[in-house]
């Protein structure tokens, strides 16, 4: 058994996809914060449970995990948040962490009464290979030592901040999509799909973080960075005559309208 007893216990209350990514982000990562697992969802808690055994314990309830935790991460389904958290009792020493994505700070704190911290993330899937941006807010020097092991911290200067990085993972799904779309047409050009696969997954790869890299104004440069007449400049040129790009500006401020104008 690991040797924990000088680390906070991590308390964290639902346990469906992002929750289950953060538990195993946690469980897997250098320093060994001992886990308390509360949800409905007792098949993946249980997984977790069997796979990090030295790491991970299951709370009989919701109350329990409270009593014993010291960092609470709140990972409740929104629609079921201000139901969950009303009848629990918050102890006034506890950090708190929300990632209810349309609930704000102060609707958390009029839920859960006075806390020591209270602070929103947005963290994703590929938390659990510690992997990929972790957003923040507010900034806090133990919220960056806690979430630092699982992936890149982007702190975020205000919850408006918060809400256009959240529109953002709206984007997942569609740019699987286009993946897909792309090795799917490789196949039917006689290409393998694991080949196709391989060769999209670096191409796009290595395109981020060209684009990571850049400095300030440098992306637009690279927008534009293409041999006249070339297949880039031919690709680009169609896309944008049907107005390809638009949609997925479109999406991401129909997410933030969604995300900012939510009053419940």
């Amino acid at each position: 058994m690991e040797q924990t007893t000088n680390l906070p216990t991590i308390g964290i209350l639902g346990v469906g996809i992002i929750g289950s990514a953060l538990a195993k982000g946690f469980a897997t990562a250098q320093t060994p914060y001992p886990l308390l697992l509360a949800s409905l969802d007792r098949e993946n808690m249980t997984q977790l449970a069997s796979s990090f055994p030295e790491r991970v314990r299951l709370a009989n309830n919701n109350q329990q995990l409270l009593d014993e935790a010291e960092w609470i991460i709140l990972a409740l389904p929104t629609a079921q948040g201000e139901a969950i958290l009303r009848p629990l009792r918050f102890r006034p020493e506890q950090k708190v962490i929300n990632l209810l994505a349309d609930k704000s700070l102060d609707q958390i704190a009029e839920w859960i009464g006075p806390t020591a911290s209270l602070s929103h993330i947005v963290p994703l899937p590929f938390v659990s290979e510690h992997q990929g941006p972790i957003v923040i807010y507010p900034y806090s020097d133990d919220l960056f030592q806690l979430l630092s092991p699982l992936g890149e911290i982007v702190p975020a200067g205000s919850p408006h901040e918060v809400h256009v990085f959240q529109a953002i993972t709206g984007l997942m799904a569609p740019f699987h999509t286009l993946l897909d779309s792309i090795v799917h047409w490789a196949g039917e050009n006689g290409v393998e799909e694991m080949a196709a696969k391989a060769y999209t997954a670096a191409f796009f790869g290595a395109m981020c973080r060209q684009v990571a890299q850049a400095s300030r104004g440098k992306l637009h440069e690279l927008s534009n960075e293409m041999t006249p007449g070339g297949i880039n400049a031919m690709a680009k040129e169609l896309l944008a005559i049907n107005n390809a790009f638009a949609p997925w500006v479109e999406s991401l401020s129909k997410a933030l309208l969604r995300l900012s104008g939510s009053k419940k």
